[in-house]
């Protein structure tokens, strides 16, 4: 018990090596040194209005008793996630944004009502109140927690009138998205429409409506259970790794691989699309050899003859696959439970929606291969021309009248009156398809 008692007061106050020895000994007496560390977090409530900075037990203290799963500890652990974000900076540091929601989900009590009033709480950290609605999220993936009771707390969220803070409403778009719940495609939007979402660390609506279709594995967890402690901090610039002692690297989780073989993958086909743009360039096209846009005609039948600025915003079939890679992938093995996207839309919708993404969906490339404005502007008009031709032909067939009818039904990625905009500031300075009066008639008919 001795050796215990040093072990704590060598964790009390802040060391720059990991006290990884000191971690072992007291996982080794879990339940002798579990009212050590509750402790802890009382004494830094309590002293919460002046905190000591060099006392440093509640910090350690916070992830071992997460690792011991300590359920009684859970109501504590909340109050102090409720502190003012300026003094759990103090306490806790950087496990407010990094490791607060693993170590709150691993002691949860099944206290959920306590979750969810916090996260009403407008005086509580933002980076709190977002960590708790990851803990809410895991216990739907759990089967803890029902799709109905999760999905109505995230409505009250999205139709409260009073804003609780826009880094809450994009962690409830993740949670909308990320849970795969489809029947809330117009909370969604809504929380587009008002401008709630922080696009910068989401992206915008069409990335969200490809990861609600997507079942990767990276989508699988908000939290981590279980955890190590000293795993946990042992990758901290914060410590220094004591001498004698090798540190077991954590393995890659199944999540950051796939991560790094789509990154990978990503900058492989780039790399390969501009090497065969060079080869193209390099090499004499004949009239009767394969048109390199991919379209299966002769050159002389397709693009010999074209004007330049039209060549260069043509694709091949090649290359819209591999743009279409984040497209909600159709035609998969199906499983059980999953929605995909060709349950909510038929065919025809779907090839309208993909030219749309093709036209507007923001292409991440390395700065030294970006289009040319030009290039990028014809490719839009090519893409935008070909989507109005289908939806002209679709909304005469089904008898739809406003922009709205269709959205509320069709539109997957983008409104109708986003893509129409687009489309009519290009075609006014390149109206070459002469179809700049039909649409701009279109947009007034239906907008109204």
């Amino acid at each position: 018990m001795d050796e215990l008692q040093r072990a704590i007061e060598k964790i009390s106050y802040y060391s720059e090596k990991l006290p990884k020895k000191e971690f072992d000994l007291i996982s080794a007496n879990r339940d002798a040194a579990i009212p050590y560390l509750r402790d802890a977090v009382d004494k830094v409530i309590r002293e919460k209005d002046n905190p000591d900075d060099e006392y440093s037990l509640q910090f350690y203290g916070i992830y071992l008793l997460a690792q011991f799963q300590d359920r009684e500890s859970f109501p504590k652990l909340m109050e102090l996630a409720m502190l003012p974000e300026d003094t759990l900076d103090i306490l806790i540091g950087d496990t407010l944004t990094e490791c607060l929601k693993d170590i709150l989900y691993n002691t949860y009590n099944g206290d959920l009502e306590l979750l969810k009033q916090s996260v009403w709480n407008k005086e509580a950290s933002d980076y709190a109140r977002v960590a708790m609605l990851d803990v809410i999220g895991q216990l739907y993936l759990d089967q803890t927690l029902g799709r109905q009771e999760l999905q109505d707390f995230l409505r009250q969220i999205v139709y409260e009138k009073k804003s609780i803070g826009d880094y809450i409403y994009t962690r409830v778009a993740q949670l909308i998205y990320r849970c795969h719940f489809t029947d809330m495609l117009p909370e969604l939007k809504r929380l587009y429409q008002d401008e709630r979402v922080d696009r910068c660390a989401i992206g915008g609506y069409d990335s969200c409506v490809d990861q609600m279709f997507s079942y990767r594995k990276r989508n699988e967890r908000f939290c981590k259970s279980p955890i190590v402690a000293w795993k946990m901090l042992n990758d901290w610039a914060m410590f220094e790794i004591p001498d004698g002692i090798e540190l077991e690297e954590e393995d890659e989780s199944e999540e950051d691989k796939e991560e790094s073989r789509m990154i990978e993958d990503f900058f492989r086909e780039l790399n390969s699309r501009e090497d065969k743009t060079e080869q193209r360039r390099n090499v004499k096209i004949g009239r009767n050899d394969p048109c390199p846009c991919g379209s299966g005609k002769k050159y002389k039948q397709c693009c010999l003859n074209k004007p330049k600025s039209e060549e260069e915003g043509m694709e091949s079939a090649e290359e819209q696959k591999k743009w279409l890679r984040e497209y909600p992938p159709m035609e998969v093995e199906r499983k059980e439970g999953r929605v995909y996207l060709e349950d909510l839309y038929n065919r025809e919708v779907i090839e309208i929606d993909k030219l749309l993404y093709l036209a507007l969906k923001h292409r991440v490339t390395p700065i030294w291969k970006i289009d040319s404005e030009q290039v990028v502007t014809n490719r839009k008009r090519r893409y935008l021309t070909d989507a109005y031709l289908k939806f002209q032909e679709f909304v005469e067939r089904e008898n739809i009248h406003r922009f709205s009818e269709y959205d509320s039904k069709y539109s997957i990625h983008y409104p109708c009156a986003q893509w129409f905009a687009e489309l009519m500031e290009i075609l006014k300075k390149d109206d070459r398809d002469g179809i700049l009066e039909n649409v701009q008639n279109t947009f007034k008919r239906m907008e109204t």
